[in-house]
């Protein structure tokens, strides 16, 4: 396995793809983010463990939907059943829930962190606006902007350590330890096509979310902006998580055989 060469436009063609896939199969992928948003949501209702659990499970949803990008680019029907291939396999099984206990624990000290760097603030924040209660002064103490930009960097650089682990381990049967080193340093070596990638995607969601508005304010449904809100999301991050399997095969020259379809497909 070697290292590929990326280049900064290469993050719009991510999102393209993204697009592409999503078009090809928008019920099956949908389904495939529906399931994974059901699940996470009825794990945060358990106490303690619950959201310790949600975040554990993030990386394999993140390699069966680049398992979903590959079979739908192979011309195969996709559905919620491609969520459990990565656990068929009982070496990348064990890997890929270490993976997910590594990516729990580093994502709950960079909350603890922010925690204790803002004092709370970030929290209370949280709760006022929950309950209506946020007042001018909480929204622009300084610390809480520090400490939600301080969360943001730190989320970010987490997120692209672990980018393409979940592959790395499923598909080339790498240690973790190694899969984090070679992920690092692949989006190390393409920032300027992530930093276009995410760009990319902040001006699609902030387009959309201006234009729903406006049409939606000319039809006098103002009110009805927030309901359109959810659609929406669900929408793009599906498409996001279509789009995955691109940065890693775009990054990384491997030798992998061709998508197969599911057992029963």
């Amino acid at each position: 396995m070697k290292l590929k060469t990326v280049r900064a436009r290469q993050g719009l063609q991510w999102v393209r793809g993204g697009f592409r896939v999503f078009f090809r199969q928008p019920l099956g992928l949908s389904a495939m983010f529906a399931a994974v948003a059901f699940g996470a949501l009825m794990l945060l209702q358990l106490p303690l463990l619950g959201p310790v659990l949600a975040l554990g499970l993030m990386p394999l949803a993140s390699i069966a939907f680049m398992i979903a990008t590959r079979q739908v680019e192979a011309g195969h029907n996709v559905h919620p059943g491609v969520l459990l291939q990565p656990l068929r396999a009982p070496p990348q099984r064990r890997a890929l829930l270490q993976l997910g206990g590594v990516y729990a624990a580093a994502a709950i000290a960079v909350v603890l962190l922010a925690h204790l760097v803002d004092g709370g603030r970030f929290a209370a924040a949280v709760q006022a606006v929950a309950e209506n209660e946020a007042t001018p002064e909480l929204l622009t103490d300084p610390m809480l902007e520090f400490g939600v930009l301080l969360r943001l960097v730190l989320m970010t650089l987490l997120s692209l350590v672990f980018w393409h682990a979940p592959a790395l381990v499923f598909w080339e049967n790498m240690p973790v330890g190694k899969a984090l080193f070679a992920s690092m340093l692949a989006c190390l070596r393409s920032v300027g096509a992530f930093a276009l990638y995410g760009l990319a995607w902040f001006g699609l969601l902030l387009g959309f979310m201006v234009v729903v508005q406006m049409l939606l304010t000319l039809l006098g449904l103002a009110q009805a902006v927030a309901h359109a809100a959810l659609p929406a999301i669900m929408l793009f991050s599906t498409v996001f998580y279509a789009s995955l399997y691109f940065s890693y095969d775009d990054s990384f020259e491997t030798d992998r055989p061709d998508a197969a379809p599911l057992e029963g497909a």
